[in-house]
């Protein structure tokens, strides 16, 4: 079954296209369709406790109870490490990386990645590269993915091509590989060919890795604009936390006054976005180092 369609849609972060192209199979048992329209149904907030009877469907409702009370231990005691799907341990693995866990959060990804199941793997390599960069492992994120491409047997599909490269792309941008030249490119073009929020929001956080601060105001405007933020306003709210992030950091560069303002937004939306953490972080240590020398 050819499933392209379904994850380009879904990875330019248009989940409401990438939930039509999984309807047009009409065949929910696959675990590959529920998935995706899982993670479509959660993005969009139109997720329905007990949708799906199979398994995967249900580790789905334990993942979505998670996401609301941040109560990891339900989903930990259904889902076995050493004999679920990839599919499944990919639920996990994202539930322990947004309580932080990054460690176990990898842990599971490996295991999953290893597995005889290869039907979700690819995914669960996406997942894991991400975390690990999260951890500041770049070296470890660099390995895991030349691992999977050399123990790839046959031609690679272009749909598991489709994620490899996404993997390979956000590797080059927490290493500063091919800022200018190619892993640019390949945002750049991913935002003429599928324009969306999240393609918008990746060539906008490219731009500010080199300072472009022209260039950056610019995608700020066309995603304030009415055709991104009235027009498509289900996707505007699930990107308005990054959204925030980024414009916090267009603000630092130009020394906005607009900056405290946008943090506190950021902060009543999202407290447990990556960027209030880490501040908060920063300010903790900050505030221990004055105080310290004032003793």
């Amino acid at each position: 079954m050819d499933y392209f369609s379904i994850k380009q849609n879904y990875y330019a972060g248009d989940f409401a296209q990438a939930l039509t192209e999984v309807q047009k199979f009409n065949k929910t048992e696959d675990d590959t369709l529920l998935f995706y329209k899982m993670k479509c149904d959660l993005a969009l907030g139109t997720y329905s406790k007990g949708a799906s009877h199979g398994s995967l469907g249900k580790k789905f409702d334990l993942y979505a109870k998670f996401l609301q009370d941040r109560d990891i231990s339900a989903l930990e005691k259904s889902i076995a490490v050493d004999s679920s799907s990839p599919y499944e341990l990919n639920l996990l693995a994202s539930a322990q990386a947004v309580l932080g866990q990054l460690d176990d959060s990898l842990e599971t990804c490996v295991a999953g990645i290893d597995s005889d199941d290869v039907t979700g793997t690819t995914e669960l390599l996406l997942l894991g590269i991400q975390v690990t960069l999260l951890n500041g492992q770049f070296s470890i994120a660099q390995t895991m993915l030349e691992n999977f491409i050399s123990g790839q047997e046959g031609e690679v599909s272009s749909e598991d091509e489709l994620i490899i490269n996404l993997a390979e792309s956000y590797v080059k941008f927490a290493t500063n590989e091919d800022t200018t030249s190619s892993n640019f490119y390949y945002f750049e073009e991913l935002a003429q060919t599928f324009p969306s929020w999240k393609t918008q929001l990746s060539l906008l956080n490219m731009h500010l890795q080199q300072v472009n601060i022209e260039e950056s105001r610019g995608i700020v405007q066309l995603l304030e604009s009415d055709y991104y933020a009235v027009e498509q306003k289900e996707a505007a709210a699930v990107y308005r936390p990054h959204f925030l992030a980024s414009k916090i950091t267009l603000a630092i560069l130009e020394g906005s006054s607009d900056l405290p303002l946008l943090r506190e937004e950021l902060i009543k939306l999202d407290p447990h976005h990556r960027y209030v953490v880490s501040h908060k972080n920063i300010n903790a240590k900050f505030d221990d180092v004055i105080a310290k020398y004032k003793a």
